[in-house]
Protein backbone atom coordinates (compact mmCIF):
# COMPACT_ATOMS: atom_id res chain seq x y z
CA UNK A 1 0.00 0.00 0.00
CA UNK A 2 2.90 2.32 0.76
CA UNK A 3 4.30 1.74 -2.73
CA UNK A 4 0.96 2.32 -4.48
CA UNK A 5 0.23 5.67 -2.75
CA UNK A 6 3.22 7.52 -4.32
CA UNK A 7 2.37 5.96 -7.69
CA UNK A 8 -1.22 7.23 -7.48
CA UNK A 9 0.02 10.69 -6.47
CA UNK A 10 2.42 10.77 -9.44
CA UNK A 11 -0.32 9.73 -11.87
CA UNK A 12 -2.69 12.39 -10.45
CA UNK A 13 0.04 15.02 -10.73
CA UNK A 14 0.79 14.13 -14.35
CA UNK A 15 -2.89 14.03 -15.25
CA UNK A 16 -3.41 17.55 -13.92
CA UNK A 17 -0.69 18.92 -16.22
CA UNK A 18 -2.51 18.29 -19.49
CA UNK A 19 -1.08 19.68 -22.69
CA UNK A 20 -3.13 22.50 -24.13
CA UNK A 21 -3.19 23.39 -27.79
CA UNK A 22 -4.17 26.76 -29.09
CA UNK A 23 -5.33 27.34 -32.61
CA UNK A 24 -5.10 30.90 -33.84
CA UNK A 25 -6.80 31.94 -37.03
CA UNK A 26 -5.79 35.13 -38.76
CA UNK A 27 -8.04 36.52 -41.44
CA UNK A 28 -6.55 39.03 -43.85
CA UNK A 29 -8.89 41.49 -45.46
CA UNK A 30 -8.20 43.88 -48.27
CA UNK A 31 -8.57 47.56 -47.62
CA UNK A 32 -9.76 49.25 -50.75
CA UNK A 33 -8.51 52.75 -51.31
CA UNK A 34 -9.16 54.85 -54.32
CA UNK A 35 -8.59 58.33 -55.59
CA UNK A 36 -11.38 59.66 -57.75
CA UNK A 37 -10.17 61.82 -60.61
CA UNK A 38 -11.87 62.60 -63.90
CA UNK A 39 -10.35 60.69 -66.79
CA UNK A 40 -11.64 60.26 -70.32
CA UNK A 41 -10.57 57.19 -72.29
CA UNK A 42 -10.26 57.53 -76.04
CA UNK A 43 -11.40 54.22 -77.55
CA UNK A 44 -10.98 52.76 -81.00
CA UNK A 45 -14.18 50.69 -81.24
CA UNK A 46 -14.43 47.99 -83.89
CA UNK A 47 -17.34 48.04 -86.35
CA UNK A 48 -17.57 44.25 -86.26
CA UNK A 49 -19.70 42.72 -83.51
CA UNK A 50 -17.92 39.94 -81.63
CA UNK A 51 -19.74 36.72 -80.75
CA UNK A 52 -17.90 34.18 -78.59
CA UNK A 53 -19.00 30.95 -76.88
CA UNK A 54 -17.29 30.17 -73.58
CA UNK A 55 -17.42 26.77 -71.88
CA UNK A 56 -16.82 27.15 -68.12
CA UNK A 57 -14.63 24.62 -66.33
CA UNK A 58 -15.89 22.36 -63.55
CA UNK A 59 -13.91 24.40 -61.01
CA UNK A 60 -15.69 27.60 -62.11
CA UNK A 61 -19.07 25.90 -61.91
CA UNK A 62 -18.34 24.69 -58.36
CA UNK A 63 -17.83 28.30 -57.22
CA UNK A 64 -21.47 29.09 -58.10
CA UNK A 65 -20.54 32.70 -58.90
CA UNK A 66 -21.74 33.77 -62.34
CA UNK A 67 -19.78 37.04 -62.27
CA UNK A 68 -16.46 35.13 -62.28
CA UNK A 69 -17.60 33.08 -65.26
CA UNK A 70 -18.69 36.23 -67.14
CA UNK A 71 -15.36 38.00 -66.46
CA UNK A 72 -13.39 34.95 -67.61
CA UNK A 73 -15.56 34.64 -70.73
CA UNK A 74 -15.03 38.31 -71.67
CA UNK A 75 -11.28 38.04 -71.02
CA UNK A 76 -10.93 34.96 -73.21
CA UNK A 77 -13.11 36.46 -75.95
CA UNK A 78 -10.96 39.61 -76.07
CA UNK A 79 -7.74 37.60 -75.98
CA UNK A 80 -8.72 35.35 -78.85
CA UNK A 81 -10.11 38.16 -81.02
CA UNK A 82 -7.39 40.72 -81.51
CA UNK A 83 -6.18 41.47 -77.97
CA UNK A 84 -8.71 44.25 -77.39
CA UNK A 85 -8.82 46.07 -74.05
CA UNK A 86 -12.55 46.31 -73.36
CA UNK A 87 -15.82 44.91 -74.70
CA UNK A 88 -18.30 47.71 -75.41
CA UNK A 89 -22.04 46.99 -75.13
CA UNK A 90 -21.35 43.51 -73.75
CA UNK A 91 -24.25 41.08 -73.54
CA UNK A 92 -24.26 37.49 -72.38
CA UNK A 93 -26.59 34.52 -72.51
CA UNK A 94 -26.36 31.29 -70.51
CA UNK A 95 -27.05 27.87 -72.02
CA UNK A 96 -28.16 25.20 -69.55
CA UNK A 97 -28.62 21.45 -69.81
CA UNK A 98 -30.90 20.61 -66.92
CA UNK A 99 -29.58 22.56 -63.92
CA UNK A 100 -25.98 22.64 -65.14
CA UNK A 101 -24.57 25.58 -67.10
CA UNK A 102 -22.96 24.35 -70.29
CA UNK A 103 -21.86 27.54 -72.02
CA UNK A 104 -22.02 31.33 -72.07
CA UNK A 105 -22.40 33.30 -75.29
CA UNK A 106 -20.74 36.73 -75.14
CA UNK A 107 -21.51 39.43 -77.70
CA UNK A 108 -20.24 43.01 -78.00
CA UNK A 109 -17.87 45.36 -79.80
CA UNK A 110 -14.15 45.00 -78.97
CA UNK A 111 -12.31 48.27 -78.39
CA UNK A 112 -8.70 49.29 -77.86
CA UNK A 113 -7.66 52.23 -75.71
CA UNK A 114 -5.86 54.92 -77.73
CA UNK A 115 -5.12 57.16 -74.77
CA UNK A 116 -6.34 58.84 -71.62
CA UNK A 117 -7.00 62.54 -71.13
CA UNK A 118 -8.53 64.97 -68.70
CA UNK A 119 -12.01 66.24 -69.47
CA UNK A 120 -11.82 69.58 -71.23
CA UNK A 121 -15.33 70.78 -70.42
CA UNK A 122 -17.34 70.85 -67.22
CA UNK A 123 -20.03 68.80 -68.95
CA UNK A 124 -17.67 65.84 -69.20
CA UNK A 125 -16.92 66.10 -65.50
CA UNK A 126 -20.57 66.33 -64.47
CA UNK A 127 -21.46 63.45 -66.74
CA UNK A 128 -19.10 61.06 -64.95
CA UNK A 129 -19.02 62.46 -61.39
CA UNK A 130 -21.34 64.06 -58.87
CA UNK A 131 -18.68 66.17 -57.15
CA UNK A 132 -18.35 69.86 -58.09
CA UNK A 133 -16.13 70.89 -60.99
CA UNK A 134 -13.16 73.06 -60.04
CA UNK A 135 -11.61 74.99 -62.95
CA UNK A 136 -7.85 75.34 -62.73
Amino acid sequence: MKHILPLIAAVALLASCAIQQQKNTVRLSEIETSIVAPVVADLDISDVRLSFTYYPSKAELRLKDDSIIIRNAIAQALEENGQADVLVNANYRYNYKGNVMKSVIITGYPAKVKGFSKPNQPFDYYYYHTTPYIAR
